[in-house]
């Protein structure tokens, strides 16, 4: 598994792209949307998020093993992992049919299951927040059931682009982003002009993510491959799926500690007196915010597969420059792209005539440092993971609980408003969350002050 600087240049565009996408469209969004639509879009792009718990951390198990058998691994373990042979480097093709087979009934099960639910709670749930909106109600009621059948595909096909970021196909998979973000803004641009307003946003991203789906299956199943796992021998699903629940539960818990904490608010918020048109400003500060986090963690989600293969292999110097470039890149890029999004992005709003603007600058500092502290715990959590290990479990769901338990009281008995949306989770995960994980994560590699001068030093003399 090679990772090399174009790797790194076609993650960096696929980033780009995939976050970005919505940034481009955003311009014309913002104008042509009401602010009470805008705010109704937020809300569908978490409802997306939602839906990934019924993954219930399956994903990141799957994945993660995927990687280990394309790095010469012969044997899957529920927790740790076996260390790759040296002397031989040869693919375990039955271990890696068996484990794609599981992938393909897990996801068509919790597919399903997302659809009957979406089907159950939609009427009493979009009824509730439609209350006092003046738009055309229809319309809103299609583009919401579309989305559903979105979502449900995306859960279906979840698993395609684990497999070609497992395999080591970097390259290949952020070109495939590349495409598939380019037919969602083309996609969405075209029926925004013909005015069909949310429903253009979710058309793009339908396009957009079949697109994808399409090309990974073909890039992944090339005819080598292909001749290889014919002749395969496959374990009953059942067995690989022993292999996967103990960790993947774990990772399923912490992600809904992570739902609880971070995605809920802008869910739960339009139930309890909060306006659309004030999520729909909470959520556009969200999403420039969001883009700063992707970019700060490029380095990060780049090498991640390369961490997983120095772990096996015992290779504790490298993690250790990996993880500390990681952290570096995070901070400049929060420094450098968060000043812009303060000092910028309200005066480029007003300039194209935004009917929704972004929050106080205050709100947009003190939201920037919060994902600041989150971009680092998800740095730390990763490679703690990539052990194939999850300690940060209870104190993942307990910070969701008491997150979701405070904003709940915020905005029902004091009149904070927005800025309960902004504290609740920020301080509910500061206590504990954010700065222990890390903190284990630093003891792991042996982490010393003099180690960043070091790395740091050697990233200056790279670039020259």
């Amino acid at each position: 598994m090679e990772i090399g600087k174009k790797d790194i240049a076609w993650n960096f565009i696929g980033t780009i792209m995939r976050v970005a996408s919505g940034v481009i469209l955003m311009p014309l969004v913002l104008v042509q949307l009401s602010k009470a639509d805008v705010g109704l879009w937020n809300i569908y792009i978490q409802l997306g998020g939602l839906a990934l718990l019924l993954d219930f951390g399956f994903m990141n198990s799957f994945g993660r093993n995927i990687t280990y058998i394309f790095s010469g691994v012969k044997e899957l373990k529920p927790e740790g992992y076996a260390s790759a042979d040296y002397t031989d480097k040869t693919i375990s093709y039955d271990l890696l049919k068996s484990v794609i087979n599981a992938m393909r009934r897990y996801y068509g099960i919790i597919a399903l299951v997302f659809f009957g639910l979406f089907l159950l709670v939609s009427p009493l749930y979009l009824s509730k927040i439609l209350i006092g909106y003046t738009g055309d109600k229809s319309t809103i009621w299609i583009s919401w059931f579309i989305y559903g059948f979105l979502v449900a595909y995306q859960l279906y096909t979840y698993y395609y682009s684990s497999l070609l970021s497992g395999r080591g196909m970097i390259k290949k998979l952020q070109q495939i982003i590349v495409v598939g973000q380019m037919c969602r803004i083309l996609t969405s641009l075209l029926f925004l002009f013909l005015g069909f307003g949310i429903v253009a946003l979710v058309i793009g991203q339908l396009v957009s993510d079949v697109v994808n789906r399409a090309l990974c299956y073909m890039a992944f199943y090339d005819k080598d491959l292909r001749q290889h796992l014919k002749n395969a021998v496959v374990t009953p699903v059942a067995n690989v799926m022993k292999i996967m629940t103990p960790n993947a539960i774990k990772i399923g818990i912490t992600t809904l500690g992570w739902f609880l904490t971070t995605k809920i608010v802008i869910l739960v918020a339009p139930l309890l007196s909060i306006t659309l048109p004030t999520v729909g400003s909470y959520g556009t500060t969200l999403q420039m915010i969001n883009l700063i986090m992707s970019l700060g963690t490029l380095w990060f989600a780049t090498f991640y597969p390369k961490m997983t293969l120095y772990r096996v292999n015992d290779k504790e110097s490298d993690l250790k420059r990996v993880y500390i470039k990681s952290q570096l890149a995070m901070f400049f890029v929060f420094i450098v792209c968060g000043a812009g999004l303060v000092l910028i992005g309200p005066v480029f709003l007003k300039l194209i005539g935004s009917k929704t603007q972004l929050l106080s600058s205050m709100m947009i500092i003190i939201m920037l440092f919060f994902a600041l502290l989150e971009s680092n715990y998800g740095i730390a959590n990763s490679f703690i993971l990539s052990g194939n290990e999850v300690p940060y479990m209870k104190s993942a769901i307990i910070t969701g609980i008491f997150s979701s338990t405070l904003l709940l009281v915020l905005l029902k008995f004091t009149t904070l408003s927005t800025w309960a949306m902004i504290l609740a989770p920020g301080i509910a995960a500061s206590l504990y969350l954010y700065w222990k994980w890390p903190l284990v994560a630093a003891k792991k590699l042996a982490l010393h002050p003099i180690d960043y001068y070091k790395v740091a030093i050697q990233t200056i003399k790279e670039l020259k």
